[in-house]
């Protein structure tokens, strides 16, 4: 609440909460506030037109991972579907770094389109700065990463990958579905006219998730990873 008992606007609760939790963190081998970095994803996720729940998510990716702010609390302040994405974003620190990471990959493959699009501007944001970086610095950008460039190629093509063969087997998905119903589905009228499952029965509820499950990754977001991760790691190509 503002001071005038006024509700605040929620991303500007979430930079404030962000804020709040990252404070005095900096970006990997700089003295740049850690902030800037959920600051930019949630910019990046504005600029590509997504809703305000997902750019408060991309704001909010980091907390759980790296601060001491619990998925509770983000349940609580901000409800369950942005705590969901949140999760969805958050890395297992217990394991080792390659461990982590193929557990995430892995995970991409079946995540939530909601996830799938904060880890495009995540990873877009992260591959961005690095850019920027070896543009003044060169190759000494990689010795504030694990494994050098060869680990950190090896990453983001990984994620590029599972988000990339996730769409794909949901469109396959859809495709069956489509098929399907052409060829004759339960939903068919003897005159050959289709009919919508009745509300609440179990073929509505099966469509609903249906409908939510094929939704893609934001378009945009994800060109604008793919092309960096190949300007970055394949030469441009």
């Amino acid at each position: 609440m503002t001071q005038n008992g006024t509700r605040k606007n929620q991303i500007e609760e979430a930079i404030e909460v962000a804020a709040e939790a990252h404070q005095g963190q900096y970006r990997k081998g700089t003295r740049t506030p850690y902030i800037t970095h959920p600051y930019a994803v949630g910019l990046i996720l504005m600029e590509a037109g997504c809703t305000e729940p997902v750019i408060i998510a991309g704001i909010l990716h980091d907390t759980v991972e790296d601060t001491d702010l619990t998925l509770e609390f983000i349940r609580e302040r901000f409800g369950n579907y942005i705590a969901d994405i949140v999760e969805g974003c958050s890395e297992n620190k217990a394991l080792r770094w390659r461990a982590r990471k193929t557990e995430r990959i892995e995970a991409l493959r079946t995540a939530s389109p909601e996830v799938c699009t904060v880890t495009c501007a995540d990873k877009l944001h992260n591959l961005r700065t690095i850019i920027s970086e070896y543009d003044v610095i060169g190759d000494t950008v990689w010795d504030r990463f694990h494994g050098g460039v060869e680990d950190q190629a090896w990453y983001y093509r990984s994620i590029l990958s599972a988000i990339a063969d996730r769409d794909a087997a949901l469109q396959k998905s859809v495709l069956r579905a489509k098929l399907s119903k052409h060829d004759g589905g339960a939903n068919t009228h003897s005159d050959g006219k289709d009919t919508a499952p009745q509300q609440g029965s179990p073929d509505s509820n099966d469509a609903r998730k249906t409908s939510t499950a094929i939704d893609a990754v934001n378009p945009q977001l994800f060109r604008q990873f793919q092309q960096a991760v190949a300007y970055l790691f394949d030469g441009g190509s």
